[in-house]
């Protein structure tokens, strides 16, 4: 059967470094897992002339976090990106699997040393990947950079995919898409249609009962 997964891509993309990088990594994403992962970043559309006010532009990023079947955070900078952390604590409330990105030099926690603010540790079906930027940079070319980070996320993906859902029925899954679709209100329901959800409800379920399958079976795009 073929079969890719859909990333949603969150994190800063405000300014050239952002822009590119992001763009370049989720290009040698799709490269590294030969078609299996494939990204949405968000750019693509955020300040298109299209949009008319802040809500329609978070509506979309939204919609696209419910659409998407794993979801990867750059979670770097000495304090993450306040509309990145958002997105995950959405992703989190749908149960979606997430890898957390860093490859940022400084430490941004207060308490234990650690690498971002304690809230946002500890939740389930999540797996950190770590890479240090600038000591890359001077090991190897950019290409090889970006090739390495890129193998280090698609491996985590594969992993988290192997964690057991928190919600493992049609029905919970449901509930929660339904509810954050209330939660977050500003016409999130004209967005998100019940063709739509149903859809997206059913490839869930279906990507939990393909963690039961025989470790040989091969999925090819």
């Amino acid at each position: 059967m073929s079969k890719s997964y859909s990333i949603y891509f969150a994190g800063d993309l405000f300014d050239h470094k952002h822009i590119t990088g992001n763009h370049l990594l989720a290009k040698e994403i799709e490269n590294a897992s030969n078609g299996l992962y494939t990204c949405i970043l968000p750019q693509e559309w955020e300040g298109m002339e299209s949009f008319t006010n802040a809500v329609q532009v978070r509506n979309k990023d939204i919609k696209s976090v419910i659409e998407a079947d794993l979801v990867l955070f750059n979670f770097d900078g000495t304090d993450l990106d306040s509309g990145t952390v958002v997105e995950f604590m959405i992703a989190k409330m749908l149960d979606i699997p997430a890898v957390l990105l860093r490859t940022e030099l400084r430490n941004g926690g207060y308490l234990f040393n650690d690498d971002w603010n304690l809230m946002v540790h500890g939740y389930p079906r999540c797996i950190t990947v770590k890479q240090n930027a600038i000591t890359m940079y001077n090991q190897m070319s950019l290409e090889e950079m970006h090739r390495t980070i890129a193998q280090s996320v698609v491996d985590a993906f594969k992993k988290v995919l192997q964690e057991p859902p928190l919600l493992t029925s049609m029905k919970d899954l449901e509930a929660a898409y339904r509810y954050v679709i209330k939660m977050c209100g500003g016409g999130l329901d004209k967005v998100v249609p019940e063709s739509m959800l149903h859809e997206v409800i059913q490839r869930r379920f279906f990507i939990k009962e393909r963690r039961n399958e025989p470790k040989n079976t091969q999925y090819h795009c």
